[in-house]
Formats: structure tokens, C-alpha cells, sequence
């Protein structure tokens, strides 16, 4: 898959910011350190940071950001081991599972039902953490976005490895990933009408689809 350092949602920023003549710069980081970064707007020796990507808008995180339009959507599903699937229909039928989510990401459905005592939600570090307790049977399931667990699958995780792995198609949630940028920059709405201008032209034109069409592509994973 042809998709430089950072996936699809930085080649996606890149390339609407560059239709409107703005070249975009990355910084990688934790997701904690990340968001921190971008709400302040600089991080360590002051290096100035505009914003982060791709982020779901909350209540919370729009005290400090102003947020684009989507710059790709995905649906939210469970994955489990072929040996322990799980299957479901409404949140009743987790009863009693434990379920791994990614830090800095919120599950609305999944936290509520927490709150419930319905199920135990466990949070890791990173998509590796996750799959590594999946795999070592210390939690039931993974809650993530489909293209992205299939896309880093195939390019992290064994044949052996995902061979074992299956996932329910019932919807968790329907994700939808933005930039946001910082309200501690006064230029910061400027660019956000920029960026918006600029991915409305690359769906216009053709490029977004195909961007998406090797996301696709590269998330082949087969998984029954």
C-alpha cells in the first residue's frame, strides 16, 4: 500500500491542505502526549503545534479544538478469537465480557455499560497491546474501527496470528475521524476553512476515493 508515514488520515490532511497551498509538517507521538501537544498548541521546547488527527469530536475535546469535516469514517465492531466468538445484538448479550478499547479514544456505548457493571472495559496503550491480550486470551474482545484493526492485522500481526481472529459485524458505533486544531491559535479557523475547502476538492476530483480505495485494499485480511 503506497500511503506514507502516519496512514491514510495524514495523506488525506497532506494532500486537501496542499490544494490550497499549505504544506502540512508531523510530529509522532503517544496519543495522551499528542493531544496535549495540540491543546496547548506547542510542545516540548516550545515547538508550535496547530493540532492532531484523526480525533472523534466530543463535548469535552471542543472546549479546545474546533474540528473539521470528517476526514474518514468507519464503523466500530467487536473483534474475538475463533475459539471464544463473539457474537451479539444488543449490549445484554456482553454480559460478563471483558472488552479492550485504545487510550485517548472514547466508547460511549461501552463506557455506559461499564458503568452498569455489564461488562469490564479495559483500556491498553496501543493496537499492539490490545491484540497481544486478545491473542493471550486476557480480554474477550477488541473494540475497533474495522478498516483500521484489518489494516494493522495484515501488516503486524502473523498469518498464524490472525487466523485465530474473527469479528462481529453488529455496529458499536459509527466513527467519524477529523482534524482538529487548537483554539490557542488565532489562525486556527483559518486553516480549518482551508483544510475543509481543500478535502472538498479531493473528493471532488476523484483522489479521496482512491485513497480510500487502497486503505481498502491493504486491509484485505481475510477473516471467517
Amino acid at each position: 500500500i503506497d500511503l506514507p508515514k502516519g496512514g491514510i488520515a495524514a495523506q488525506i490532511v497532506s494532500e486537501a491542505f496542499a490544494l490550497q497551498g499549505i504544506k502540512t509538517y508531523y510530529g509522532y507521538y503517544p496519543w495522551k502526549r499528542s493531544f496535549e501537544y495540540a491543546r496547548r498548541g506547542f510542545g516540548a521546547a516550545n515547538f508550535k503545534w496547530h493540532g492532531s488527527l484523526a480525533w472523534i469530536e466530543t463535548e469535552q475535546r471542543k472546549q479546545h479544538f474546533w474540528f473539521s469535516e470528517p476526514i474518514m469514517s468507519d464503523k466500530e465492531i467487536l473483534f474475538s478469537l475463533k475459539s471464544n466468538p463473539i457474537h451479539w445484538q444488543t449490549v445484554e448479550d456482553l454480559r460478563g465480557i471483558s472488552i479492550g478499547g485504545a487510550m485517548a479514544t472514547v466508547y460511549p456505548t461501552l463506557e455506559k455499560a461499564a458503568e452498569r457493571k455489564l461488562i469490564s472495559l479495559e483500556i491498553a496503550g496501543d493496537y499492539q497491546s490490545l491484540f497481544d491480550r486478545l491473542l493471550y486470551q486476557r480480554i474477550d474482545a477488541i473494540a475497533l474501527t474495522k478498516q483500521v484493526a484489518l489494516h494493522f492485522m495484515t501488516y503486524h500481526l502473523s498469518e498464524a496470528d490472525i487466523k485465530k481472529i474473527v469479528y462481529s459485524d453488529t455496529l458499536l458505533e459509527q466513527r467519524h475521524f477529523r482534524l482538529m486544531l487548537s483554539k490557542q491559535h488565532p489562525e486556527s479557523p483559518h486553516y480549518l476553512q482551508q483544510f475543509n475547502q481543500g478535502l472538498a476538492k479531493l473528493k471532488a476530483s476523484g483522489r479521496y476515493a482512491e485513497l480510500v480505495e487502497k486503505l481498502q485494499a491493504g486491509s484485505a485480511t481475510p477473516l471467517n
